[in-house]
């Protein structure tokens, strides 16, 4: 294939059937190159005006721009795409004519090459992508703002795919050429650990451990100079190992993550199975590895997967995931949400998540990469819902169970079928007694026989037997041969599961009966034991028959929760059962009591707001005492109070199925009672993506929006809009609401509103609506006694204030701020209002007083855990140090600022960092990176749609020209 007509990627060329063109005069070319990067686009004459005449254009500047366009000497096949419009141009081309569309062609192959495990062509395919570039974009034509947006993308791909050129070679062990890639990316990029980090490992893997060492030593003085900062913890580990700590590296690495459920202490068999497990997971090293265990329904895929994952949890000190993938429910789960699960197991927060699957895979590779994870995936559908799952390159290893083979997976299959029939008897033996299993053999056969030899059959006809002392081996083996003969119509492979559950179920005392049935109507995930008991409308877990059901391995333990409870799992078969006979029974009392689940779950996450750390600024339902008087959810109540973080945390996943569920039966008032408890802990802990479906789901379901579940609603998205720079969305939810709340006379609603609109007002720079907005908001306040409202409006009226750099008026209403903050014991509000105690500081030249007032809210924030207003006061601190000419101190703070704002996705906080650093690097002499944090900063505001702003850093850039 011959080069593109156009190129871009580098500098600005054109060809005609292969010989170059020259296209002369600076101006046509900069028309050209703004056609070229949109092409297939509409081109306006005022865009191009901006281009050609940035300071200002001259009354002749559209019969200038058409003299331009007729100079352009274009190929004869690009005359005829180049389509002229009363008001601008448009550039018709075809992937093939221009280098930058080839590019994203090419690429997207690569990623789909890899992404089918095809690494050899997915390597090629890279390689002829990134051989387009042949420098920077439109590198010898002057550059113009107008350009950023598209040009900023272009380098993030390219320096994407770059990453990912890179990820593959070290996954086909092309050291050479992969050594010689990172040193050509670290030229371009000196301050990236992660490069650095791939490098010390690639050489220490080829064999060159002196110039791994001579690597690391490298990277701590680059660091040192560039950063005035020692190299974080990852890399540092790294290179102790390379040094010969690797005891060191381990010691100096945080907590690993574990997620396995408990093991089974009486495992039995699958010896051949273990041992084969076990060695092919210890090879996972330069490149991961992936088992997959398939087998018949009761086989003990599950159980045989967790077991082996502990044997060798050891060999992955990174960390050991778990996800029910729920491949036998009714609706598995989608690869999507799996990942942003896993994604959180490994620190990313909810709004950092990418929305986009593809995204969300590449970080979720990214995060493994050069890490050593084992991630158990548990219940798979098929191979299609595991392949996103895996990861690209680095040391983990990957433990699929399904019923299902998967022969499309890059994977070791593991088919596991009946128990080996010495095995079954151990198994059954273990359970009803050694001595027993010996007077009685030759029944046991028969029950084995029986059971199929498949374990989850002989575990449940065991039990059943041990709590039945009046029986004989003799007496069960006859009773599963009658149960086998009845239920002749069961799917083959469950048949002897399904006589065994028969056999127990109908031997269970009512109790156990009732909560078996029971646990058709729970979540698919586990469930502590007090929900179960509300579930079953009982007075205890005794009373309520879980404990029989645990005798009878009809449920097991798979551990504990954050508050130390047992969470109870049925298997998915067991499950199925329960289903069919709970839909069988009298569904007015079976709607009553689910019913009570949700009710019991909204009386606790009243209880749980009442007691967090922190005050959530939006409209809750007051705690119902009546809800928490007696039964299972009054006696778990204390245990929440004491930990109302935990507890959410615990009961996250079954929050929001319930929620879902409130929904589909039709009881929305139940649904948004619920989400309105939970927004607090999403903002929390930012799982934005939780907060933004639970609440459209419950908004789309209500048949009308009239009372103070839709306002409180309303304002809490339009809190979620604010967060993620919504500004016109977060505006409409903001205004809705509080019209909604005057209408119901409901002042502390319409308050609580007014202060969200107020925000963004003061946001868009419109501080004379937002003044008036805070006050407005602070009248209703008071009225209503709100003294925690009082204080949020007191220091958003000083917040417009300072913005107006007034800090006396401002210091009046912090002063009142603070007081009612700490006479309320609201310590984050406290911290909040020291913020702006801070700024009013800077703004008299108090630079000590300053920095007193933001040590402070750090400390409290550190000690609240907030992660997001941590950042802030750190951003304050360095801008401090910045201005005070401590460079070291400012730039170790802002790289730390810029990771949580990047991992929040606070594109607005991240601008502003990415602007300060580009000031410290410009004041330091480093001109080409103060250059990359102001195009990165110019190109957020933009995208933001705050031209001021935008204009600031433009003019920073210009000025370095």
């Amino acid at each position: 294939m011959g080069e593109p007509t156009f190129g871009v990627l580098g500098p600005l060329q054109v060809r005609a059937q292969g010989v170059p063109v020259r296209i002369g005069g600076a101006k046509p070319r900069a028309v050209l190159a703004t056609l070229l990067l949109q092409p297939n686009g509409f081109v306006s004459l005022d865009l191009l005006t901006e281009v050609l005449w940035p300071g200002g254009a001259p009354r002749s500047a559209v019969a200038n721009v058409r003299t331009y366009v007729r100079a352009l000497r274009l190929p004869p096949a690009a005359v005829a795409g180049l389509r002229t419009e009363p008001s601008g141009y448009s550039l018709d081309v075809v992937p093939g004519e221009v280098d930058m569309l080839l590019f994203e062609q090419r690429l997207a192959a690569a990623r789909a090459a890899r992404a089918r495990g095809e690494d050899a062509a997915a390597l090629r395919a890279y390689e002829s992508a990134l051989g387009l570039w042949r420098g920077g974009v439109l590198q010898d034509v002057p550059s113009s703002v107008v350009w950023d947006p598209a040009i900023t993308r272009m380098e993030g791909l390219r320096s994407v795919a770059a990453d990912e050129c890179l990820e593959l070679r070290l996954r086909l062990g092309d050291y050479a050429h992969l050594v010689s890639g990172l040193r050509s990316r670290l030229t371009e990029s000196p301050l990236r650990e992660d490069l650095w980090r791939m490098l010390v490992h690639a050489l220490d893997d080829a064999g060159r451990s002196a110039e791994a060492r001579s690597a690391y030593a490298e990277a701590e003085r680059v660091i040192a100079a560039e950063l005035g900062i020692e190299p974080s913890e990852p890399l540092r580990a790294i290179g102790a190992e390379v040094n010969g700590y690797a005891g060191r590296r381990r010691a100096a690495m945080a907590v690993p993550v574990c997620q396995l459920p408990m093991d089974i202490p009486d495992f039995t068999g699958r010896a051949v199975e273990v041992a084969d497990l076990e060695q092919l997971l210890s090879t996972a090293g330069r490149q991961p590895v992936v088992a997959a265990v398939s087998g018949p329904p009761g086989a003990g895929k599950s159980t045989l997967a967790v077991h082996v994952a502990h044997r060798v949890r050891d060999a992955f000190p990174d960390g050991q995931l778990f996800v029910d993938l729920a491949g036998t429910s009714e609706c598995p789960r989608e690869s999507t949400d799996v990942l942003a699960e896993m994604l959180r197991g490994l620190g990313v927060i909810d709004s950092a998540i990418p929305g986009e699957p593809g995204e969300r895979a590449a970080m979720f590779r990214a995060r493994l990469a050069q890490r050593r994870f084992l991630i158990v995936l548990d219940d798979a559908v098929d191979g299609a819902q595991v392949s996103p799952l895996l990861p690209g390159t680095g040391g983990s290893a990957v433990l699929v169970s399904s019923r299902r083979r998967m022969p499309g997976l890059p994977a070791y299959a593991c088919a596991l079928g009946l128990m080996r029939h010495d095995d079954a008897r151990a198994l059954f033996g273990a359970i009803v007694g050694a001595d027993r299993l010996r007077r009685e053999g030759a029944d046991a056969d028969r029950v084995l026989a029986e059971c199929g030899s498949l374990p989850l059959a002989v575990r449940i006809a065991a039990a059943r037997l041990v709590n039945r002392p009046g029986w004989s081996v003799g007496t069960l083996a006859d009773s599963l041969r009658d149960e086998r003969g009845r239920l002749g119509a069961v799917r083959p492979g469950e048949l002897e599961v399904r006589a065994g559950v028969e056999l127990s179920y109908r031997h269970l005392p009512e109790p156990a009966a009732h909560a078996f049935r029971t646990f058709g109507d729970l979540p698919d995930d586990p469930v502590p034991g007090w929900l179960v008991t509300v579930a079953t409308g009982c007075d205890s877990e005794t009373a309520g028959g879980l404990e029989t059901l645990l005798d009878e391995h009809l449920v097991e333990v798979v551990g504990r929760d954050h508050l130390g409870l047992n969470r109870y799992r049925m298997h998915d078969l067991l499950r199925s059962y329960a289903r069919e006979l709970a839909l069988t029974g009298d569904q007015e009392t079976r709607l009553r009591r689910r019913l009570h689940v949700i009710d019991a779950l909204i009386a606790l996450a009243r209880c749980a707001n009442a007691a967090m750390p922190t005050r959530f600024l939006g409209v809750l339902g007051e705690p119902d005492a009546r809800g928490l008087t007696e039964g299972p959810a009054h006696a778990v109540a204390p245990t929440v109070r004491a930990r109302p973080v935990d507890w959410f945390e615990s009961e996250h996943r079954n929050l929001v199925a319930a929620v879902d569920a409130a929904v589909r039966l039709g009881r929305t008032d139940r649904a948004a009672d619920l989400a309105v408890e939970l927004a607090g802990f999403f903002d929390m802990r930012g799982y934005y993506g939780d907060w933004l479906r639970t609440h459209r789901l419950v908004l789309d379901a209500m048949p009308r929006h009239d009372d103070v579940r839709a306002a409180a609603l309303l304002r809490n998205l339009g809190q979620l809009h604010l967060y993620q720079d919504r500004y016109a969305d977060a505006l409409v939810s903001f205004d809705r609401a509080r019209a909604l709340f005057a209408e119901l006379g409901h002042r502390t609603g319409e308050a609580v509103a007014a202060v969200g609109s107020g925000s963004v007002h003061r946001v868009m720079g419109e501080l004379g609506t937002a003044l008036e907005t805070f006050t407005a908001a602070l009248q209703d306040f008071a009225a209503a006694g709100d003294r925690h409202g009082e204080a949020v409006a007191r220091n958003a009226i000083a917040s417009v204030w300072l913005e107006r750099k007034d800090p006396e008026t401002a210091a009046g209403w912090l002063r009142g701020a603070l007081e009612l903050s700490r006479a309320d014991g609201d310590r984050h509000r406290e911290a909040q209002v020291r913020r702006r105690v801070a700024v009013l500081h800077e703004l008299r030249g108090e630079s000590q007083s300053a920095r007193g007032e933001l040590e402070r809210a750090l400390g409290i924030f550190d000690e609240l855990a907030d992660l997001h207003c941590a950042a802030y006061v750190q951003q304050s601190i360095a801008e401090l140090c910045l201005r005070q000419g401590d460079a070291g101190e400012a730039s170790a703070l802002l790289i730390g600022a810029l990771a949580v704002q990047q991992q929040l996705g606070d594109r607005r906080a991240e601008a502003r960092v990415a602007g300060l650093l580009g000031e410290l690097h410009d004041a330091t002499g480093r001109k080409q990176t103060a250059r990359h944090y102001f195009h990165r900063s110019l190109a957020t505001w933009r995208r933001l749609g705050l031209p001021d702003e935008a204009g600031r850093v433009d003019a920073k850039l210009r000025s370095m020209r």
